[in-house]
């Protein structure tokens, strides 16, 4: 007797991958922003902004459309984004993050097993690609925590470290028209990127971009004076808070600039269990661990990190991403 499969992970698994694949298409070509706006825009807008030629973006936009991810708008060529794209935005982006974001490292196990250092230094990841796939995983998963941990503080200036292409900034002074930010960014790429967006928005005179490690702030805290809130998504286990006094400096440098500000942290714990649902945090950890010389801190060594530094009102609750924390200190 022949066993009949359930077709269901399957189909999943199916749709997962193509769907990411005219993301991907369409992140290059500029039509996934032009989607996620409320307004509908024609094929004309994409080839003028991409180079490419008119058939193909015709002929892309109506396979988006075939998808339900993109749906005929008023006029001719015209289009517009659906109700499911922000998820499909956001559960593509974690494949394209695995695969494609983090593909230096994924092929190339040994270099990495036999000579880490060496290895970091020679297959290096795109910083702004990391960005954008980290944004679109965090698009419904958990930048809706912190930003809604944001707005209840009304906040007149906000930093972001770790900005990427400032994504979040954007949507908060968008909900916050009196508000000034700052994002930093280690990434040249992903910071030239967000100039050219916040440009586009008309937010150039609002939002500052920032080329620099979070980590300078620590001899140079000017940028930190008067903040109401700041926010790290992601990156505070990058200065490897478990084996380096960076992080604590830096903190204490948050508090000394601004004492009465709200810390809002997406970041990640250690292997969260039950491991049999957490198969991106085990490989997010083992990733970190074994090919970036990171090791995260649990719950109890992030809270113990922003107490030392005087931020002694510590919430911690888990958001949608697997393996994350949203920490919160004032």
């Amino acid at each position: 007797m022949v066993e009949v499969i359930s077709a269901t992970a399957v189909d999943s698994a199916q749709n997962l991958a193509g769907k990411s694949i005219f993301l991907e298409m369409g992140a290059r070509l500029g039509v996934v922003e032009l989607l996620l706006q409320a307004e509908p825009f024609d094929a004309q807008q994409v080839v003028d902004l991409s180079g490419a030629k008119h058939h193909f973006v015709v002929s892309y936009l109506n396979a988006l459309c075939k998808l339900g991810l993109a749906a005929p708008g008023p006029d001719p060529e015209s289009y517009k984004g659906t109700a499911e794209l922000p998820a499909a935005v956001n559960n593509c982006g974690y494949l394209l993050w695995a695969l494609q974001s983090c593909a230096p490292l994924i092929e190339h196990p040994v270099q990495f097993a036999n000579d880490m250092q060496g290895a970091i230094d020679t297959y290096v990841r795109n910083g702004e690609h990391v960005a954008r796939t980290s944004k679109w995983m965090g698009a419904t998963d958990f930048y809706p925590h912190a930003e809604k941990e944001i707005l209840q503080a009304n906040p007149q200036k906000i930093i972001d470290f770790g900005s990427g292409t400032c994504g979040l900034l954007i949507r908060l002074l968008e909900q916050l028209p009196q508000a000034t930010a700052i994002g930093i960014d280690l990434s040249a790429s992903a910071c030239q990127k967000a100039r050219e967006i916040i440009e586009g928005k008309g937010l150039s005179q609002r939002i500052q971009v920032i080329h620099a490690p979070v980590e300078s702030l620590i001899n140079d805290p000017a940028l930190l004076k008067d903040v109401d809130v700041i926010h790290a998504g992601f990156v505070f286990h990058d200065l490897n808070p478990t084996q380096s006094q960076v992080l604590p400096r830096l903190l204490a440098a948050i508090k000394g600039a601004s004492p009465r500000a709200k810390l809002v942290i997406a970041d990640a714990i250690p292997d969260d269990t039950p491991w049999q649902n957490n198969a991106y945090s085990l490989a997010f950890t083992f990733l970190h661990t074994h090919f970036m010389d990171r090791r995260f801190p649990s719950e109890q060594g992030w809270r113990a990190l922003l107490e030392q530094a005087g931020f002694m009102d510590v919430t911690i609750s888990k958001p949608g991403l697997s393996g994350s924390r949203l920490i919160v200190g004032h």
